[in-house]
């Protein structure tokens, strides 16, 4: 038997070191057929020799065929193939098609999805001159979603964000508010809540349509890289302040969560009953249908500080298992222009991530959209973080309790709080859970690096055990040897 044992230790370790070095070897191919792919890509764009099969997800078939013809006018020897994959689906199916040799060369997702992308290595990073090309061009906010340790991971081609919607024919000769403090102004001499009167209706309980309040007192979520889940921000003074300012305006809104519905706010100022409502483009095209005469500005300052709204983008990538690199990124870099962008809006409607939309035609003549993009600098990307799946009931329960006057801010905080630690736990973590990471990036960076260390370590110890015990018997056989030559 011990014979026996002995030959599994032995086989062991020399299993544990052949693994080893299988998997550095691994590593190191793949490190070096990325660089080669990464090589050759480079070099045929510089000869311009950019020809081959591509295929594209997208999830619009006019824009799809409008797209591909334009970009077969600068690069007619690409055979473009086109399939209808939501952006919402694009990163579960990538993560299965790609490695069966049948997924996309290029295909978009919303901005929050691109974290576990990155996770799961189905994206490529985009050159240098691309992204520096795209910092320069596009919202910062946006680029910043598609940004991990210094690289560029996708092109943000769309955005959206809420801004201030206001009706001309209802504020007469009153100029559009420009701060809260004018809301309020007009909202004293509108309001008449006997009639169930008010001049401001919007969904106040709502996370999304509300998080600019905390911003505006200096709220920051999950840090200020917005990467550190153990930083919700939710107990914070500035929260509170922002939270305090946010129940204030009951006194103008007189109506408890439950009753400020979509209905009763923002279709109510799509019907042409209400002056003011926060909302965004999805509200317009019902507005301008029922022939409200209204405009769109960026949300109003609190305290003389412009809020910060949520924003959020549509991205293109380059799937880590394209087979045509050059072709996948010459798309993207398509979509991501001027052009592509314009086709994009007279398709879809849809919003560039542009810093400036003058040359983008329809959209720079758009009053409505304008509006919204006056809002875009000043927006937060929704964090790409996986715990902003946890983040949502514990923000709403900030304005929630504390608006309905059923718990003060300081217990609305320490609720939010526990709401967001148990959904932690349900989730495998805590906030005192420290898995050395802050973000993404460096989550992906030290998987293989772990691996590494603990198969080499178990290893080790095989070896050394396997060692030891060949040296004890060793030293039994020469004892014994001693012994029967001393007899």
């Amino acid at each position: 038997m011990k014979k026996i044992s002995d030959i599994v230790l032995g086989a062991g370790a020399v299993f544990c070191f052949i693994l080893v070095l299988t998997l550095i070897a691994a590593l190191i191919i793949n490190s070096a057929w990325r660089t080669a792919n990464r090589e050759i890509a480079e070099e045929k764009n510089a000869q311009g020799k950019i020809t081959g099969h591509l295929l594209v997800w997208m999830d619009n078939n006019e824009w799809a065929e409008a797209a591909i013809a334009a970009f077969n006018v600068y690069y007619p020897d690409v055979d473009v193939h086109y399939e209808y994959v939501g952006n919402v689906d694009s990163r579960g199916k990538v993560s299965l098609d790609g490695p069966a040799g049948i997924g996309p060369d290029v295909f978009l997702m919303p901005h929050d999805h691109i974290g576990n992308a990155i996770i799961d290595d189905i994206c490529l990073s985009l050159p240098h001159e691309m992204q520096e090309k795209y910092s320069e061009l596009l919202l910062d906010s946006s680029v910043k979603t598609c940004t991990f340790n210094g690289e560029l991971f996708a092109v943000p081609i769309s955005t959206e964000n809420i801004a201030f919607f206001y009706n001309k024919d209802l504020l007469g000769a009153t100029p559009v508010p420009q701060t809260f403090e004018d809301v309020i102004s007009f909202a004293e001499r509108w309001n008449d809540p006997s009639a169930n009167k008010y001049a401001l209706r919007w969904q106040v309980d709502d996370s999304y349509h509300n998080y600019f309040f905390l911003t505006a007192f200096g709220m920051e979520l999950f840090g200020p890289n917005m990467n550190d889940f153990r930083l919700p921000g939710f107990d914070s003074a500035s929260a509170a302040k922002g939270m305090e300012f946010h129940s204030g305006l009951k006194n103008y809104y007189h109506v408890n969560t439950a009753d400020a519905t979509w209905d009763s706010t923002v279709a109510a100022f799509q019907r042409g009953e209400v002056p003011f409502t926060i909302t965004g483009p999805w509200a317009i095209g019902e507005a301008i249908h029922n022939g409200i005469n209204f405009g769109v500005t960026k949300l109003p300052a609190i305290n003389g500080t412009q809020p910060r709204c949520f924003s959020g983008n549509i991205v293109a990538s380059v799937s880590s298992y394209s087979k045509n690199i050059p072709a996948s990124l010459a798309f993207v870099d398509f979509l991501g222009s001027v052009e592509g962008a314009t086709i994009q809006f007279l398709h879809t409607g849809k919003l560039a991530a542009y810093k400036d939309v003058s040359g983008i035609e329809g959209l720079r003549d758009d009053v409505y959209l304008r509006g919204i993009i006056e809002q875009s600098p000043f927006t937060d990307p929704m964090p790409v973080i996986q715990e902003v799946n946890q983040m949502w009931d514990a923000l709403k329960a900030l304005f929630t309790f504390t608006w309905d006057g059923t718990l003060s801010v300081e217990e609305a905080q320490h609720k939010a709080m526990e709401t967001y630690n148990t959904s932690l736990m349900m989730a495998g973590k805590s906030l005192s859970w420290d898995d050395g990471s802050a973000g993404v990036s460096s989550d992906k960076s030290a998987l293989p690096v772990i691996i590494v260390l603990v198969i080499l370590t178990a290893g080790v110890i095989c070896y050394l055990r396997y060692n030891k015990l060949i040296k004890t018997k060793l030293k039994a056989a020469k004892s014994t040897a001693k012994a029967v030559l001393h007899k």
